[in-house]
């Protein structure tokens, strides 16, 4: 039960923050909530804001680019929010799916399905930790970035560089409104980066959990078949044992098909306008002193690394699948299912990586060459 358990409590972390940032997508999928229209009612100011912001400082291009070095992750985080409330429903089903064809029926298995199970579960919980320590921690350190600017410079400074409409951040009420509304829009970002960071690595985690008990299965499979006396004496063992390897295909591939389907536009999204930010960011290095240029720089390397390395993981766990399909002497399985084993492998011969919507495959080839 502690595979289950433990699934249950990551799920309910992440059930908290949905509330926080109305997209509840297991207590109210598809539905816009009360915190929904208030997360909006931000987002929108904000861009009416860069807007304004942008024409007040048409002449300072360097003021320009620093204010817009957080569109790009504003732009990625209001997708997610739509993707998340259009298709909670899928959402939900796949996490549900998580639990009732993967954790229960194996919870309770084999030594080797358990602890399949079991480092999946620590590997979540250790990325979720790491994911949230270091936004929260760097989002703390960014905070202090006005204190610092008082201090160094003598300034009084925003956290953020645009403004809204009509309140000038020069004087007192001005300020007071404008970092009212920052430190309020900044705590919805960091909830909903954290969020929808480790929504989409928890579904490749558990898909490729699940790739693991299908090879698992399969060296099962290859043992008995390499056992001649136990081929001679009963089948029965080599069916039964054949028709659970099918059938761990079939999900594996509707995981892995699943998960492409459900976050091709959340990758695009993010990379994309991740690229567009480190530009920003590294030219605002080259050309000026700003030194919050290089902690947005360091956050949306980080972030853009995460996404490139899961889908270098789940490239890998594809490739180990297919050698251990390969691995398996099927020449030995009677004929009927030797014909099975031929269409298993043509399935196989079309990739089940995640992609940028199409365009690129999500792995370090990719990575290296968009840096």
């Amino acid at each position: 039960m502690a595979t289950v358990e433990s699934y249950h409590n990551l799920m309910q972390m992440l059930s908290i923050s949905s509330k926080i940032v109305g997209v509840e997508i297991w207590t109210a999928p598809g539905r816009y909530r009360p915190a929904s229209y208030y997360l909006s009612f931000h987002v929108i100011v904000y861009f009416l804001s860069s807007i304004y912001t942008l024409a007040k400082y048409s002449n300072d291009h360097q003021h320009q680019m620093k204010i817009l070095i957080t569109l790009g992750s504003a732009i990625q985080l209001y997708v997610k929010f739509f993707v998340a409330i259009k298709r909670g429903f899928e959402f939900k089903e796949f996490t549900e799916l998580v639990e009732q064809v993967l954790l229960a029926p194996f919870q309770c298995g084999s030594p080797r399905e358990v602890a399949v199970l079991q480092r999946t579960g620590r590997v979540m919980w250790i990325i979720f930790r790491l994911i949230a320590t270091s936004f929260l921690s760097t989002a703390f350190v960014f905070g202090l970035y006005p204190l610092f600017a008082y201090y160094a410079n003598g300034t009084v400074m925003p956290l953020f560089l645009y403004e809204l409409p009509y309140y000038d951040w020069s004087t007192t009420g001005g300020y007071v409104a404008n970092m009212l509304f920052q430190v309020n829009l900044y705590v919805l970002g960091i909830v909903g980066a954290i969020y929808s960071d480790v929504i989409f690595i928890l579904c490749a985690l558990y898909t490729m959990a699940h790739a693991d008990i299908f090879m698992l299965h399969l060296h099962e499979l290859q043992e008995i078949l390499n056992d001649s006396a136990f081929m001679e004496n009963d089948n029965s063992a080599m069916n039964h044992k054949w028709k659970q390897c099918m059938y761990d295909h079939q999900q594996s591939v509707k995981f892995f098909n699943s998960v492409d389907d459900l976050f091709n536009i959340i990758i695009l999204v993010h990379v994309g306008m991740g690229l567009f930010s480190i530009c920003d960011g590294m030219l605002l290095v080259a050309l000026t002193d700003w030194y919050a240029a290089y902690f947005f720089l360091l956050v949306l390397f980080f972030q853009l690394t995460l996404y490139f390395l899961i889908g270098h993981y789940v490239e890998l766990k594809v490739d180990e699948m297919y050698k251990t399909i390969n691995s398996v002497p099927w020449y030995k399985l009677p004929v009927s299912n030797q014909k099975e084993f031929v269409f298993l492998l043509c399935r196989q011969q079309h990739p089940l990586i995640l992609m940028v919507y199409g365009f690129a495959p999500l792995n370090f080839a990719t990575y290296m060459s968009v840096g």
